[in-house]
């Protein structure tokens, strides 16, 4: 039997699902990206086989800040856009609307090759059509509840009054570089601090809005459950630094339960592609990029290489 055919055994199959990935496009996708797509893609289709009502999406979450910069990229060009979402930075070439887009289009494009064909979903038009807008209330409105969650699944220490929401700053741009510091049930109060990371500078600006649409961002541990309960998802892997004890995939299943009242998806770790035993990056261009391998290895060998290997075990 083959390792999906196992795993689909173990998803009730009483109700309608909704297989889902998700992916920063902080740059070129390497290689090693093409696992995660590939295996939801095999999971949706022996799901679709064993009789299950199922669909396919993949959001390309496009709000995040640009919190590294590329290798291949021209640092005089980018480095003001640090901290912006990758939605609102100029793309590498022209005919495409943003940086997220450019890199995001490359991706899909490439594993289009490799027979994916998930609904394709953008983080920021989520967000803008004001889907995440009770989602977002509710965290702010238990904010207290989701830190002592960060505290007792992983050990993580939150400052009181801390709230799991990133402004877009009104001023500057940037997302990255605000810290909001009061929530009154109507409006957020927040600042673009200059040395709130160390990858972006903020401008100094405070600033009041509401916590709707465009107006920013959940933070990512947060955010994914978010994007979990916004669209109706039922099964969804991950790398298996997200399923480590305390790491995001064990936050984003206390919050869903505790907070959303709902159950986290169904999903299982798999493995990495590793070069030299490592985990590719595609902003420190650590590995080929997904575009050039389908480029130049023909598309079923990439794709059998993937099935023929087991979920868990590395490549």
């Amino acid at each position: 039997m083959h390792w999906a055919d196992e795993l689909v055994a173990k998803i009730p199959k009483n109700q309608t699902h909704r297989v889902d990935d998700m992916k920063t496009v902080s740059g070129m996708p390497h290689v090693g990206s093409l696992r995660a797509i590939v295996t939801h893609d095999i999971l949706y289709r022996a799901m679709k086989e064993a009789g299950f009502k199922v669909d396919f999406t993949y959001v390309f979450n496009d709000m995040d800040p640009m919190d590294g910069l590329p290798v291949y990229l021209d640092a005089a060009r980018y480095q003001q856009h640090m901290g912006k979402p990758l939605y609102k930075i100029p793309s590498p070439q022209p005919a495409y609307q943003s940086f997220g887009e450019y890199y995001a289009v490359k991706y899909t494009e490439a594993f289009n090759k490799l027979g994916c064909n998930p609904k394709i979903i953008w983080s920021h038009e989520l967000y803008a059509a004001g889907k995440m807008n009770q989602i977002i209330r509710v965290a702010l409105d238990q904010a207290d509840k989701i830190r002592g969650i960060y505290q007792r699944v992983a050990k993580q220490v939150k400052p009181k009054g801390w709230l799991p929401y990133q402004v877009i700053c009104e001023q500057c741009g940037k997302v990255g570089t605000t810290l909001v510091t009061d929530w009154n049930g109507k409006q957020v109060t927040y600042e673009c601090q200059p040395d709130l990371v160390e990858w972006a500078q903020g401008c100094g600006h405070r600033g009041r809005v509401e916590p709707i649409n465009e107006n920013g961002k959940l933070m990512w541990k947060v955010d994914w459950p978010a994007h979990w309960q916004a669209l109706n998802v039922t099964v969804e892997c991950a790398g298996k630094d997200h399923f480590s004890a305390g790491g995001s995939r064990d936050i984003g299943v206390h919050i869903c339960r505790e907070v959303f009242n709902t159950e986290a998806p169904i999903g299982w770790l798999h493995e990495f592609f590793l070069i030299g035993g490592q985990k590719m990056s595609s902003s420190k261009g650590a590995g080929i990029g997904a575009d050039e391998i389908t480029a130049m290895i023909p598309a079923e060998l990439v794709r059998f290489l993937i099935a023929r290997t087991h979920i868990k075990r590395a490549v």
